[in-house]
């Protein structure tokens, strides 16, 4: 059984829900001054990387704090390349 593709109309979008679409799913195409604080963003991410895996045990928490690590970093980017709401 092949389920059939649902379109909707562009028209009938609000312009706020089209603005709210356009930023996440275009969230993937970052520009140059986007790149480079996404730059500055994991070079400091990094740098807190080093100092949990230098000073905290190999544990369970440390794995937990690295897990959490790497989601505020994912959602570092998007919040960058996202920009301001609509």
């Amino acid at each position: 059984m092949q389920l059939s593709k649902i379109t909707l109309s562009q028209s009938y979008y609000s312009p706020q829900v089209e603005a709210l679409r356009d930023r996440l799913l275009g969230w993937d195409s970052p520009n140059q001054e986007q790149l480079g604080e996404i730059g500055t963003v994991e070079f400091q991410w990094g740098r807190l990387l080093d100092s949990i895996l230098e000073l905290c045990p190999p544990n369970r928490e440390q794995e937990q704090a690295i897990i959490h690590l790497e989601s505020v970093r994912e959602w570092a980017r998007k919040s960058i390349i996202r920009g301001s709401q609509p």
